[in-house]
């Protein structure tokens, strides 16, 4: 049976606008953020600002539990994330999925109505184990 630990992020961005004024929108802290200019990992100048809201902090665990955490803080903003979807936000919840095993994730009817509801792309960057053909042999080699 497989096993995937996930966690997930909010993300919310558009171009001449900055994490502040997201923070400020929506009256929730960011687990993280950076501003146009800001220098990243790579050495290079950040293009834009970028919001994040993580899970990442919870440790990996099912990607329902983590997206339930999320919707759990973003959905009283309903409105303000509609508002900002119309005036051309791009806002998604990244999904890191680790899968052990033959399989993948699972999200319910209820879950997917809560995701729904809101408008947030949903990107899953979904990794798997490689096993070598010897250890995925059902019987003795």
């Amino acid at each position: 049976m497989a096993t995937a630990r996930c966690y997930v992020i909010l993300r919310a961005w558009k171009s001449g606008v900055t994490s502040a004024e997201v923070t400020e929108r929506l009256g929730i802290t960011p687990t993280f953020s950076h501003e146009a200019g800001d220098i990243g990992r790579s050495g290079h100048a950040r293009k834009g600002a970028l919001w994040g809201l993580s899970t990442e902090h919870l440790g990996r665990g099912g990607l329902g539990d983590h997206l339930s955490a999320l919707l759990d803080q973003v959905e009283p903003c309903r409105e303000i994330l509609q508002v900002m979807s119309n005036e051309g936000f791009t806002m998604d919840w990244f999904c890191f999925v680790d899968v052990d095993g033959i399989g993948g994730v699972e999200l319910d009817a209820g879950l997917l109505s809560r995701l729904g509801s809101l408008p947030v792309h949903l990107d899953l960057d979904i990794y798997g184990i490689e096993h070598d053909d010897a250890s995925s042999a059902s019987g003795p080699v």
